[in-house]
C-alpha cells in the first residue's frame, strides 16, 4: 500500500514538473531563442534585441513627444523626409527634397512610385493629405498642431469654417503640395518628418475621436521597415519585417526592451541584448566584453531642466540665471559623462550660436547674490522630477540637488514614469529634467520657447515667453536671405541665453555598443530616431 502510494506521488510529481516545464516554455521570452537558457538572441531565431531607454506609452504622432514612443514609431511609420545620422534632411517616401517656388511659399513633394502600407493597401498622396490636415486641425488635439500655423488655410481649419486647409493639396496620387502664407524657410524641417497615417483605417473616424482610437495602441498598418506585432507591457515591443517596405528588410524580427541602462549593459555581456546605448561609466566594463564593438556620435539634442515659469517665483530671469550659476555643468560632463559631451548655453545649435554668449560658468556666490536680489524664499522647497533608468540623469539629479541646496534652494527629488512627467508638464511641477532636441534647422527652436507654444499646444514645457525672442525668430524664418537669416537667429540665441529659458545641462555624446553579429549598425546621436537605415542591417 505504502509503495503504491509512493509510486503514485512520484508519478504526480513528474507530471507536475512536466506541466510546469511546459508552462515555462510557453511563457518564455520569444526573443531569447525559445527560452533556451543562455542562448541569447544568437540562437538562430533571427531576432534583434535592442535597448529602449524608457517604457513606451502610446504610438501616436498626435500625442505629445515621448522619446520611447518616437523610437517605436520611427520603425513602424515613415515620413516624406527625415534627418539622417548627420542631422541633414533626406528624402524618405518622397523621391527627393521638395521643389521650392521662387517666392518661398510653395513646396512640392513627388512620392516614390509603388509605395504600399504594410497591410498591402496602396499608399498615395491622399494619405499624406489626410495626415497633414489631421495634424493641423485643433479638433484632433495634436500636440504639434501649432507647427502647421504658417500653412495657408489653417486658420480657417482652426475656426471650423473649413474642413481642410487650402495650403495642403494632392494634385495627383504621387504629388503633395504645401503652400504657406508667407516665405517660410523652415517649414520642411518643421513638419516634413510627420509620420504618415493610413487614411483607409482612420479616415472614417470623427476628427475629435481619432486620438482616442485603438489603432494607436496597436498600429495595424504602417509604411516603415517594420510591422507592429505587440507591446508586452514593461517587457518588450515586438516588431516584424514589413514585407511591403520599398526595399528588402534584412532582420526578420526586432524586440525593443525598456530596461535600465545598467541592466541593458549586463545583458549585452550575456548575449541577451544586441544593441545598447551605454553610459560612459560602463565603458570600462563594455570594453572587456568579447564580440562587442563600441561607437559614438554627437547628439543633436540636449539634456535640460525646465523651470516652471507659470509659477511667479520662477518668473524672474534672475532666479533662472542663479540656478544656472549654481550648477557645475562642466564637472557633470567630465565626471558623469566621462568627458563625452559639451555644455550648451542656448537651445540653438550650430552656426547660429554666437561666441559671445554667457556660458554661466559655475559661480555659487553669484547665484546667491541673484537669488537675494530676486527675493527668493529659501524656506519653500522645490521638486525636481525626472524619469529614472538612465545613469547619467540619475546621477545628475543628485548633483543638482546638492549644488542648488548649497545656494539656498531646497530641492526634493521625485522619480516619475514618463506618462506622469508628461501629465505634470501642463503646470503641476517645479523643475523637470528631460532630453530632447533634434534640431535640423534653427526654425524648430521656437517650438520649445515660443509664447504660443505652451505645452500641450506645443513643446514649450517651462511656459517661457519673451516677445522679443518671438519677433526675432519670426523675422528669421520669414526671410530667404541666408546671411540675414543667420544674423537674426544669432540675435535670438543671445536673447534666449540672457533670459535663461531653460537650465541647459549638457549635450551628451551618445555611446553605443553592439554585438559583432549585427552588421551595418551605425551609431546615431539622436536617441528618438536611433536606428536610421535599420532596413539595411543584417545578422551573422
Amino acid at each position: 500500500m505504502f509503495t503504491s502510494r509512493k509510486r503514485s506521488l512520484a508519478k504526480a510529481a513528474v507530471g507536475l514538473a512536466l506541466t510546469l516545464s511546459a508552462v515555462a516554455a510557453c511563457s518564455s521570452d520569444p526573443s531569447q531563442g525559445g527560452g533556451t537558457p543562455g542562448a541569447g538572441s544568437g540562437s538562430g531565431n533571427g531576432a534583434l534585441n535592442v535597448y529602449l531607454y524608457q517604457k513606451p506609452k502610446l504610438f501616436s504622432p498626435l500625442a505629445p513627444n515621448n522619446g520611447p514612443d518616437q523610437v517605436v514609431m520611427s520603425l513602424v511609420f515613415d515620413s516624406l523626409v527625415a534627418p539622417d545620422n548627420d542631422f541633414k534632411l533626406q528624402p524618405r517616401m518622397a523621391q527627393e527634397l521638395p521643389q521650392q517656388s521662387a517666392d518661398g511659399t510653395t513646396y512640392t513633394f513627388k512620392l516614390r512610385p509603388g509605395l504600399k502600407w504594410s497591410d498591402g493597401e496602396p499608399f498615395t498622396a491622399q494619405d499624406v493629405l489626410f495626415t497633414y490636415n489631421l495634424m493641423a486641425n485643433p479638433k484632433a488635439g495634436a500636440a504639434s498642431a501649432g507647427n502647421y500655423a504658417g500653412v495657408e488655410g489653417v486658420d480657417a481649419l482652426a475656426a471650423g469654417t473649413a474642413q481642410t486647409a487650402s495650403g495642403f493639396s494632392a494634385p495627383d496620387d504621387n504629388t503633395f503640395v504645401i503652400k504657406t502664407t508667407k516665405p517660410d524657410a523652415g517649414i520642411v524641417a518643421l513638419i516634413g518628418a510627420t509620420p504618415i497615417l493610413p487614411k483607409h483605417i482612420l479616415g472614417s473616424v470623427a476628427v475629435d475621436q481619432v486620438a482616442k482610437n485603438a489603432f494607436f495602441s496597436k498600429p495595424t498598418a504602417g509604411t516603415g521597415p517594420y510591422r507592429f506585432v505587440s507591446y508586452q507591457t514593461d517587457q518588450y515591443v515586438e516588431l516584424q519585417a514589413n514585407p511591403e517596405f520599398r526595399t528588402p528588410v534584412g532582420i526578420p524580427r526586432v524586440f525593443l526592451k525598456p530596461v535600465t541602462s545598467d541592466v541593458a549593459t549586463a545583458q549585452l555581456g550575456t548575449g541577451e541584448m544586441d544593441v545598447v546605448q551605454v553610459s560612459p561609466t560602463d565603458l570600462p566594463t563594455v570594453g572587456k566584453m568579447a564580440n562587442v564593438s563600441v561607437s559614438a556620435a554627437d547628439s543633436p539634442g540636449f539634456t535640460r531642466i525646465a523651470v516652471n515659469q507659470a509659477q511667479p517665483r520662477f518668473a524672474d530671469p534672475r532666479v533662472r540665471q542663479a540656478l544656472m550659476y549654481a550648477i557645475d555643468r562642466k564637472k557633470i560632463v567630465d565626471s558623469v559623462l566621462g568627458g563625452k559631451g559639451t555644455v550648451p548655453a542656448t537651445s540653438f545649435m550650430g552656426d547660429v550660436v554666437p561666441n559671445s554668449l554667457n556660458q554661466y560658468e559655475y559661480n555659487p556666490q553669484k547665484a546667491k547674490d541673484l537669488l537675494a536680489q530676486a527675493g527668493w524664499d529659501s524656506g519653500k522647497p522645490v521638486q525636481l522630477e525626472w524619469v529614472p533608468g538612465q545613469r547619467d540623469r540619475d546621477t545628475t539629479a543628485t548633483i543638482v540637488q546638492s549644488q542648488l541646496q548649497a545656494v539656498g534652494v531646497k530641492v526634493e527629488l521625485k522619480q516619475v514614469q514618463a506618462s506622469q512627467l508628461l501629465e505634470s508638464y501642463t503646470g503641476g511641477y517645479d523643475l523637470a529634467m528631460f532630453g530632447g532636441g533634434t534640431y535640423t534647422d534653427p526654425s524648430q527652436v521656437p517650438q520649445i520657447v515660443g509664447c504660443d507654444k505652451f505645452y500641450p499646444k506645443g513643446s514649450n514645457v517651462p511656459h517661457f515667453c519673451d516677445k522679443t525672442l518671438d519677433e526675432l525668430t519670426g523675422k528669421a524664418n520669414a526671410t530667404s536671405d541666408a546671411a540675414a537669416r543667420q544674423d537674426l537667429y544669432r540675435q535670438a540665441a543671445a536673447r534666449e541665453n540672457e533670459q535663461a529659458a531653460y537650465l541647459w545641462m549638457y549635450n551628451p555624446q551618445t555611446v553605443w555598443a553592439s554585438n559583432n553579429r549585427v552588421q551595418g549598425f551605425k551609431a546615431s546621436g539622436d536617441i528618438t530616431r536611433p536606428f536610421t537605415g535599420i532596413e539595411n542591417w543584417h545578422l551573422n
